[in-house]
């Protein structure tokens, strides 16, 4: 059936404008060309295209019109249609008319695009998502209609062209790697060794070189290394190609370890990718830990979820869409999904536990898929934590690994710290409950032992002692989840107390004396206690009758392991409510975590040291890893991240090595820190650092990003902005401002890095994130303000038990821990301002303890460059003017 111009021109995309006089709207048809139309707002357009579809950018949830016509949530539009990219683009041109209409016209392009796709998919998919959707006011089923209505052709000429191709890697079958260290330092500088990967164009860098030659000989002696590779190096080529080589020559399987999902990326599809040659055959795979991937038994309760709700038909629906696109069911692909992103915890988060019955049948559970492509590869790239958790399982996750790199491994020790932590609080009880078979709005029901015991009655007399068990089971398992309920109030209700008129209940408070602490709910404490221990052996007792009973269902089967993985929990819980509360220990630092507005939020216990957790992994399991980051060293001196990496004390010993940035930084950089400044105890320091990013930012027309160390002065900093005229958010509150984000709760890093890389000048101003993993090439940044130094909060329970600890072992623990520690974390952050060797940009240091401690010499020496002084802000824009007009 042919339709008409008229009958397809109903489904508009919207975005306001935001000018001067006021904001207007700009629709865009999407089923209709490129015709942009002004409205005085989204539903006037019902007068003028009755019974019309609205995307809106704005909207928050799908609502009826006059007319006939419908308002849809644009992240509604790209769940639905590109289940696997549903991002809703940033509205960051919002008063730039021609800016705000090429994005419209693309965002035309794309929808043109995924409707040529929706309009392949199999009819009973589309016919299951329109009967999800039937009977719900709004009918949004109506969008899915008009996406098949469209002309066939829509769409079909949007995609990539047959014929393009990229590098196909034609001509490099020959090359291979050099297989023993001398060989490194000229294949790596050779037209033909690695520049046959690269063309014509290839550059050779000799501080690569240098460190492959390093990292080749460290693998050929099997001895750890410790690397410092300063930005431009190309760190990554510079120990994939040594570990290919040792992997051909000793052979082996080999385990590349990062912290960041971005290094991850960039390893398996830009560089093994180019390396392809000296695979030799050799598979590489991306493992990340369970909860980054869907597991069958979570997919089957979510997709059985009942829909009385429009909310859950649209996730339904989003979510069968998504199930039929995904290959590998990652969580990552639902970051920015309008519809789903919102159930990450109910789709990922789950006990970790897979069902005889069910996981284990062909590849329908993502998480085996994975973890079984992980153990068929010879090359494996994995997070630390992963690999921590991989080391606590006694390599039963990724298997046997004869080769280590961890890169950023700066960042290893925080990580150690939280994989070996232990914590307390509901969500513990919620994991137990799950398993058991909670019913929302029958607390304390167990439905799932309840159903086990009438199942287990059909197996004879044997099954009907297991049932009895199961029952006995069920009466004590309510009674230790209430007996955890009383206790956790009355302990919620000691903190209360102990913190009355203490301020605001922000951070960690230090357990320090645990009778003190835990005395005066010691009676409920101990009446927990032997009520976890009664599950436990309750639990035992069905295990035992159960285990002798043949031929049970796989529903049975898989019923019971469950509950077999909730008495795995009981158990610990037990284990690690009796060591909180009672058995101290000087290698940890116990900690509670008190609740905004009263109650607890947990009660945990952190390890002191990473160093002896991690020596210990590298002893036990003769390994010799290869260590690299950007930031490992104060100075020239290694000793501090040797030790908290384990390192030390150690034989083979771990040689260091340091391969500096090839970038000119006196030429591409300047460091700037003012003659006479506030200190950041004063009560104008906030004020102060705004009024210096205002002017920075107003007055350069450069993307300026501001480091920070606190909400607090963030949010100081951000008043002063405003009150200058900057644009918060870039919302158009200040028409004529320049835009400016604030990291704050609520609001995604994703979305703020979008909305500042989108902007053609901009202020950031972030907090701990935006320290280091973050990367702005060329003008995304071109001027960093640190505002204070980055110490540890010297408050902090492990902090402070840390530097206890250090002060009984005769050290000085600001000198020898919080000043070296500063120092690296300092280094980060300069780091973020020059990426490329074309890079070009200022750092505007704004603490004045640099000049006023006698510390402040650790940390100028750290440096890439002296900094200069200024005298007041007219002298910092002058600086900052010549600084960037010269070339």
């Amino acid at each position: 059936m042919s339709e008409t111009k008229s009958e397809r021109r109903n489904v508009w995309l919207t975005r306001c404008w935001h000018r001067p006089q006021g904001p207007t709207w700009l629709a865009l048809d999407l089923t209709g060309g490129d015709t942009i139309v002004e409205l005085a707002g989204p539903e006037s357009l019902a007068g003028q295209a009755p019974g019309s579809i609205l995307v809106s950018f704005v909207a928050q949830e799908c609502a009826g019109l006059p007319g006939g016509g419908m308002l849809v949530p644009e992240g509604v539009l790209w769940a639905f249609l590109d289940p696997l990219d549903p991002r809703v683009p940033l509205d960051t041109a919002g008063k730039d008319r021609l800016a705000l209409e090429s994005s419209l016209r693309q965002q035309g392009k794309r929808f043109r695009r995924q409707v040529a796709w929706w309009q392949h998919l199999p009819g009973a998919l589309k016919a299951n998502c329109q009967d999800l959707l039937r009977g719900f006011t709004p009918q949004v089923g109506r969008l899915l209609e008009q996406f098949d209505v469209l002309p066939r052709v829509l769409g079909e000429n949007e995609g990539p062209q047959p014929g393009v191709e990229g590098s196909s890697g034609e001509g490099l079958e020959a090359v291979s790697a050099p297989l023993k260290s001398p060989e490194i330092y000229s294949w790596f500088t050779s037209p033909d060794g690695l520049g046959a990967f690269y063309g014509p164009h290839f550059t050779p860098r000799p501080e690569q070189a240098e460190m492959a030659r390093e990292v080749a000989q460290a693998l050929e002696d099997g001895e750890p290394l410790l690397v410092e590779a300063g930005t431009g190096v190309g760190k990554t080529l510079a120990y994939l190609v040594p570990l290919l080589a040792a992997q051909t020559v000793q052979g082996g399987r080999a385990a590349v370890s990062t912290h960041t999902r971005a290094l991850q990326s960039q390893i398996l599809d830009q560089d093994l990718p180019r390396l392809q040659a000296l695979l030799e055959g050799r598979k590489a795979a991306l493992l990340m830990g369970r909860r980054n991937y869907l597991c069958l038994r979570q997919r089957l309760s979510f997709a059985s979820r009942p829909v009385t709700h429009l909310i859950d038909g649209l996730q339904a629906v989003a979510f069968r869409l998504w199930l039929h696109e995904t290959r590998d069911g990652m969580r990552e692909e639902l970051a920015g999904n309008f519809l789903l992103e919102r159930e990450s915890r109910a789709l990922f988060d789950a006990a970790d536990l897979c069902l005889p019955g069910q996981c284990y049948e062909g590849h329908r559970c993502f998480v085996q898929k994975a973890r079984q492509t992980a153990w068929e590869a010879d090359l494996l790239v994995v997070n630390h934590s992963l690999l921590m958790h991989d080391m606590l399982a006694d390599n039963t996750l990724l298997g046997e690994i004869n080769h280590l790199v961890v890169d950023e491994a700066h960042r290893l020790p925080e990580v150690v710290l939280d994989t070996h932590g232990i914590g307390v609080g509901n969500w513990r009880i919620d994991e137990i409950e799950e398993l058991l078979g909670r019913v929302k709005g029958r607390p304390g029901a167990l439905v799932r032992l309840q159903l086990v015991a009438n199942r287990l009655q059909g197996y004879g007399t044997e099954g009907g002692r297991a049932a009895t068990a199961a029952e006995d089971l069920e009466v004590v398992c309510r009674r230790a989840l209430k007996s955890f309920g009383t206790w956790w109030k009355k302990l919620g209700a000691r903190v209360d107390e102990e913190m009355k008129g203490v301020g605001p209940r922000q951070g960690k408070v230090r357990v320090r004396d645990k009778d003190e602490a835990f005395g005066s709910i010691r009676p409920q404490t101990l009446a927990l206690l032997e009520d976890l221990a009664e599950a436990g052996e309750a639990m035992a007792t069905l295990g035992r009758r159960t285990g002798v009973l043949d031929d049970l269902s796989t529903g049975l089967e898989d019923d019971l392991a469950q509950i077999g993985q909730a008495g795995q929990l009981l158990r610990r819980l037990y284990t690690d409510i009796t060591f909180l509360t009672s058995h101290p220990d000087e290698d940890w630092v116990t900690w509670l975590d008190p609740g905004p507005r009263g109650g607890l939020k947990s009660l945990g216990a952190t390890l002191l040291e990473a160093g002896s957790v991690l020596r210990r992994y590298w002893q036990d399991e003769e390994r010799a890893p290869i260590m690299t980051s950007a930031t490992l060293a104060v100075g020239e001196d290694f000793t501090h991240m040797m030790s908290e990496l384990g390192l030390t004390r150690r034989r083979p010993a771990t040689r260091t090595y340091t391969s500096p940035s090839p970038f000119d930084h006196h030429r591409q950089m300047k460091i700037l820190s003012p003659a006479h400044f506030p200190g950041p105890q004063a009560h104008d320091f906030g004020r102060a650092v705004g009024e210096v990013m205002a002017e920075v930012g107003q007055k350069l027309g450069r993307k300026t990003l501001g480091l920070f160390t606190s909400f607090r002065l963030i949010n100081e900093a951000a008043q002063i902005l405003q009150d200058a005229g900057l644009d918060p958010g870039g919302q158009g509150a200040s028409p004529h401002g320049v835009p400016f984000f604030t990291q704050q709760s609520g609001v995604s890093v994703p979305h703020l890095l979008a909305g500042f890389r989108a902007a053609p000048q901009a202020v950031l101003l972030g907090t701990s994130t935006f320290w280091e993993g973050v990367d702005f090439p060329g003008e995304d940044l071109e001027i960093l303000v640190v505002t204070k130094l980055p110490f540890l909060v010297p408050t902090d329970p492990w902090v402070e038990a840390r530097c206890e600890k250090l002060a009984a072992a005769g050290e000085n623990p600001f000198t020898s821990f919080m000043v070296r520690d500063a120092v690296l974390r300092l280094r980060q952050g300069v780091g973020r301002l020059l990426r490329r060797s074309s890079d070009k940009g200022v750092v505007i240091l704004l603490d004045n303890r640099l000049h006023t401690k006698n510390y402040g010499v650790t940390f100028l020496g750290a440096l890439p460059v002296i900094p200069e002084s200024f005298s007041d802000t007219g002298d910092l824009l002058d600086r900052l003017h010549k600084f960037f007009n010269t070339t």
